[in-house]
């Protein structure tokens, strides 16, 4: 999957000593309480992000850290053993961050990714690919959710990168009767220079009807417009601790790195 990738590719940087996570998050014993709300939609997340959402408990704790909270409260805290762990001192990291600049989350923001995991058939046989939508202004005030990228193919065998198809030098005195051998599989049939592009192979696919939807598995949303990080939101399910469309992967990356990321996004490479 496009996170395996990034994951083993960019690694996290030296983390700054950051302030007892138990200190930031506060006295009160009812936030850990505002830990187990649900998070029910990308929507709410966001809302939440941006303290637009603020739960009364946290209100009556008074002005300061308040958005602070929330945002910790947004972090998918299984992965959190305890308030003096690497992974809380990378969290308040990003959260002071986030704080000290204000910077809002917006789902018309350019830098929003969805890799929505989908399951085909092709061939009487079930695939699993990757489709990378992004979030797309058509005219004024009018948007869509468009498909951007396909991964997995090559992964499938159904392109092969690597195919290399044969047609003989003389064949200009046959009138090219050797073309039929590159039908339907003509991958390795092109001059050198040409590149696959996954999307318009995924695009004829689709068209012919060789490709059939079964529909979307699961769903895992990609934020690049943090400066210096990259996460992701996907959705935890579960009876304990906090629950919903949680941030997962928290990644810090050079501003300059993200194009390589979106690469991997779009392309898969």
């Amino acid at each position: 999957m496009v996170r395996v990738r990034i994951l083993l590719v960019f690694c996290l940087s030296s983390l700054i000593a950051a302030p007892c996570f138990s200190q930031t998050w506060g006295s009160n014993p009812e936030l850990n309480a505002f830990a187990n709300y649900y998070v029910k939609s990308l929507n709410e997340f966001m809302h939440r992000f941006n303290a637009d959402e603020i739960p009364a408990f946290i209100q009556e704790e008074g002005k300061e850290n308040i958005r602070q909270r929330c945002i910790i409260a947004l972090f998918d805290l299984e992965q959190v053993p305890n308030g003096q762990s690497e992974a809380a001192r990378r969290i308040l990291k990003f959260d002071s961050i986030v704080c000290a600049s204000n910077i809002l989350l917006r789902i018309t923001d350019p830098g929003l990714y969805a890799e929505a995991r989908c399951l085909f058939k092709y061939k009487k046989k079930e695939l699993e690919l990757n489709l990378v939508l992004v979030y797309d202004n058509i005219r004024d005030d009018y948007y869509r959710w468009s498909i951007a990228g396909v991964n997995g193919l090559v992964e499938a065998g159904i392109i092969d990168t690597a195919a290399y198809g044969y047609i003989n030098p003389v064949q200009h005195e046959l009138h090219f009767s050797e073309l039929s051998q590159a039908f339907p599989h003509m991958n390795g049939y092109f001059s050198n220079p040409h590149d696959i592009d996954p999307l318009s192979f995924f695009a004829g696919l689709a068209e012919s009807g060789a490709l059939e939807l079964v529909g979307c598995q699961t769903v895992t949303y990609w934020f690049t417009q943090v400066p210096g990080y990259v996460f992701s939101v996907s959705l935890h399910p579960r009876l304990n601790t906090n629950a919903g469309w949680l941030i997962h992967d928290l990644l810090e990356v050079k501003d300059e790195d993200k194009p390589k990321i979106i690469d991997y996004f779009i392309t898969g490479k």
